[in-house]
């Protein structure tokens, strides 16, 4: 941890005030995004058209490019001929734009109520001779949910696809099964004509419900296919990464307080440095959870 970063004591006063320059965003309350939540309900996904400008999408390209270089290819022990890198809101300004988008953050709240935070986002790009993934869900397996809920299952994550080359069939454009999320099956079972492909240009965002099942198909282009994933889960679900930790402190400073939310740190888990000490990473808006 950062000398910057600074402590106190009380859990119930922690809040360290800093300016911030960040512009203010376009309300997501505003936006009619009923066909939307509607698409996200019925079929477990909706696309957002249009949703980067050419800008973003060549900063982006070029930040990854650049990550990738600097870590001489970065080649996934994962998943061999893919490129990932992770914690992509503390790499650059883009990034940190994409993930405050107006209609994705509308989407994400629809699913996973208004005090979401980010899981984590990433990148995977796709290489050229990738093989086809197999169907699958990200992150939870399927969960019934009680009638009093509008939702047929209870999202516990949600996926934003971020579409940074134009998607093909040669390159290995997203496969997913719509309706997908509302099944309880096997994806061996799944027909491959019950498949749709997301062919789209580059600037596209799929947000889909993360049970819905879905695979990158083979690349068998001569490019790489270049995307990012915004991964979002409810507040009490533990991410995949520690932003609060991860995240440089003039960063945090300059954020937005959306930004600082889906960071985590209002949602924090304090720490017993001593007895009845508790302590958490403190920023504007900083909270510990002590609500039993």
């Amino acid at each position: 941890m950062t000398a910057s970063r600074s402590y106190r004591s009380d859990f119930a006063c922690m809040v360290l005030v800093v300016a911030t320059s960040s512009p203010p965003l376009t309300p997501y309350r505003t936006l009619d995004m009923t066909s939307h939540f509607q698409e996200l309900d019925e079929l477990g996904y909706t696309i957002l058209e249009n949703a980067l400008t050419a800008e973003q999408v060549e900063d982006a390209v070029t930040t990854l490019r650049e990550v990738y270089e600097r870590d001489k290819g970065h080649v996934s022990d994962h998943e061999p001929m893919t490129q990932r890198v992770f914690n992509l809101t503390a790499r650059a300004e883009v990034f940190r734009q994409m993930i405050q988008l107006p209609e994705v953050v509308a989407c994400m709240s629809y699913l996973l109520g208004d005090d979401y935070t980010l899981c984590d986002m990433g990148a995977r790009s796709a290489m050229p001779g990738l093989g086809a993934q197999g169907l699958h869900r990200d992150g939870a397996d399927f969960i019934p949910n009680p009638p009093y809920d509008v939702h047929k299952i209870l999202p516990l994550h949600t996926q934003s696809m971020i579409a940074l080359s134009d998607f093909t069939l040669e390159n290995g454009a997203t496969r997913y099964v719509p309706g997908s999320h509302l099944m309880d099956i096997h994806p061996d079972d799944i027909p491959p004509e019950d498949e749709k492909r997301l062919i789209c240009p580059a600037g596209t965002i799929l947000i889909y419900d993360a049970r819905l099942y879905h695979a990158g198909g083979a690349n068998t282009s001569d490019k790489i296919r270049y995307a990012v994933q915004g991964f979002c889960c409810r507040k009490n679900i533990k991410p995949f990464c520690d932003h609060t930790r991860s995240i440089p402190p003039d960063i945090v400073e300059a954020a937005s307080p959306l930004l600082r939310r889906l960071w985590g740190f209002e949602f924090q888990s304090a720490w017993e440095e001593a007895e009845s000490d508790f302590r958490i990473i403190e920023a504007t808006g900083a909270k510990a959870v002590f609500d039993f």
